[in-house]
């Protein structure tokens, strides 16, 4: 991996659905046990952003994440 990229990118598939994509592990995103395909562009944007905030290095000690997902089950992160 890159570190000059963050972890978490969007791509775009050939059904111009979007999923988030793990630069580290080099395959699609799992969050909660469901993998992050199937997004809108603007949902895998804002998921990816989230995703390495909560990954990121600094994130605030009691940080707290709810993720809304595509079959509209709602996941809480808490670190």
């Amino acid at each position: 991996m890159n570190s000059s990229r963050p972890r978490y990118d969007v791509i775009c598939d050939p059904l111009d659905m979007w999923m988030v994509w793990d630069h580290q592990t080099d395959e699609p995103a799992c969050f909660g046990g469901q993998i992050l395909n199937g997004l809108t562009e603007g949902y895998a944007v804002e998921v990816a952003k989230i995703m390495n905030e909560i990954y990121g290095t600094g994130r605030p000690a009691g940080h707290r994440v709810a993720i809304k997902l595509s079959d509209d089950k709602e996941v809480l992160y808490a670190n």
